[in-house]
């Protein structure tokens, strides 16, 4: 195959129906290929800022000059920046001038049969009630496009293998939320999903696709959004401090436990299924030692399940992030400097063949997955805004999908 040649000699156009042909033929080989990475790191970008340059809000943010002393402060002088170096240079990292400058195909994808399951992380609907990834974006997307969303209704606090039965009931009935956190009253069967693990929800879909096997002719892609593939050393910290307690002690006081990992954040609003918390091994499975074994002992085996993961990280600096997150990014920043405030790169990757990991984004864990906190929440903390633009992250990866011939 010849798509290596045809990159370099910027035959775009031939990249594109190579790879989706080849892919089609042998994924695990195309997946796997530097070429067909690199290639997809840039398409995926592109697609990105195709998507960014039209949200009036997210050019309004990048046309502002970034500074420690005001990450927002107002440009001095004329921009001669086009629209999509403006866009890459807020909310993109370790881009350069290719990124924005190359022209790429139009895409040309329909996508009509596929549904896009979304799995939550640690926390989610408990710091407040929409704390849900992409909970303004995807409902957009659904009644502008037609493309499906259905979130999985994954326990916010317990271990990975319990939330199996989550995932199952969201492919095998279709139950869970809708696309804006409605419950679903009439459950219907998905089909061929595509799946984003936010979080805790990547180590969540990783240690169900290895359990469950069987649903990898269904899952056309994983993207892993911020997700904790390697673990976290936080919860390495918040492990020990609490793995001697009685369980039950945990339980009868959870909302004051809750209160400790986001002081002022946590909602008792958003606790539901109680009685089903086990944070001792929510914690306990997010520790960087368990994420890292499990990895080794199962590389191979997704490897060779064709099942293509594709990852998103964040990267976020300690002034930028909340107030009560600037000590956990600073200490993050020891191990990583491109930290997004609980994860370092190396964590919210993959290290696997069939793992590609497409762009860094320059946002904090909750700025590239949730809309901005309530004003009452704002108030408390700064960078609780979230400007990352949300829904162009999100298209870009449904058009990205569809046109590598993942999704139909």
């Amino acid at each position: 195959m010849g798509l290596n040649q045809d990159l370099e000699a910027e035959r775009y156009d031939d990249v594109i129906v190579g790879l989706r042909d080849w892919i089609a033929a042998d994924p695990t080989a195309a997946f796997s290929d530097a070429a067909a990475k690199r290639w997809m790191s840039m398409r995926w970008k592109d697609l990105f800022l195709r998507e960014a340059v039209q949200d009036d809000a997210a050019l309004r943010t990048a046309e502002k000059r970034v500074s420690l002393a005001n990450p927002l402060s107002p440009r001095l002088g004329p921009d001669r920046r086009s629209d999509r170096q403006k866009i890459a240079d807020r909310f993109l990292k370790g881009v350069a001038a290719p990124d924005w400058e190359v022209e790429l195909p139009d895409p040309d994808v329909t996508i009509e049969n596929t549904t896009l399951v979304l799995c939550p992380g640690l926390l989610s609907g408990i710091l407040h009630p929409g704390a849900h990834a992409f909970v303004a974006d995807a409902p957009v997307l659904e009644e502008e496009r037609g493309w499906r969303t259905l979130r999985a209704d994954l326990h916010p606090f317990r271990g990975c293998e319990a939330n199996e039965a989550d995932l199952i009931a969201a492919l095998d009935l279709g139950e869970g939320f809708t696309a804006d956190l409605q419950p679903i009253a009439e459950p219907e069967p998905p089909g061929d999903v595509w799946l984003i693990g936010y979080s805790k929800g990547g180590p969540d879909v990783l240690t169900f696709l290895v359990d469950h096997p069987e649903y990898a002719d269904r899952v056309k892609g994983v993207f892993t959004w911020a997700g904790a593939m390697s673990g976290s050393y936080s919860a390495d910290a918040i492990y020990e401090q609490i793995k001697d307690l009685d369980t039950q002690s945990i339980s009868d006081n959870l909302d004051r436990f809750l209160q400790m990992l986001s002081p002022g954040m946590v909602e008792k609003s958003g606790l539901r299924r109680v009685d089903e918390y086990d944070i001792k091994q929510a914690f306990y499975d997010l520790q960087t030692g368990v994420r890292e074994d499990f990895n080794r002992r199962n590389s191979d085996m997704l490897s060779e399940m064709g099942v293509p993961f594709f990852s998103l990280t964040g990267s976020t600096t300690p002034l930028e992030a909340p107030s009560f997150q600037f000590a956990d990014t600073v200490k993050m920043s020891q191990f990583d400097a491109n930290n997004d405030m609980q994860l370092t790169q190396k964590q919210a990757t993959m290290d696997i063949p069939i793992a590609t990991h497409l762009a860094m984004l320059h946002g904090h864990h909750w700025d590239i997955a949730y809309s901005p906190f309530p004003a009452r929440m704002q108030a408390m903390s700064p960078n609780l805004d979230h400007p990352f633009p949300r829904k162009a992250a999100l298209a870009a990866s449904w058009q990205f999908l569809a046109e590598l011939g993942l999704i139909d």
